[in-house]
């Protein structure tokens, strides 16, 4: 699998790529074929919301195979104003 240096603020993935990747054979292909891995095996990163879907080269393969933006990938993460509210 390729790996990367995580040089940015860790971000959350919505539940609706994880469906995606699920739902799309086309996509988890492409997935598989950009990180060296079989398509089940992507499969079951999306079925446990697993962290390796993180990963810079599996978040550009479904920015370019949905056209998706970065908002409709991540989910917005809560200020610390948001976490101390009572």
């Amino acid at each position: 699998m390729k790996n990367q240096t995580n040089i940015v603020k860790p971000r959350k993935i919505r539940p609706e790529v994880f469906q995606k990747i699920l739902s799309d054979y086309d996509l988890r292909k492409k997935i598989a074929d950009e990180t060296d891995n079989r398509e089940t095996a992507v499969y079951n990163w999306a079925y446990r919301e697993s962290d390796k879907v993180l990963n810079y080269f599996v978040i550009n393969v479904i920015k370019k195979h949905t056209g998706w933006p970065d908002s409709k990938i991540f989910q917005k993460s809560k200020t610390k104003t948001q976490a101390v509210k009572c």
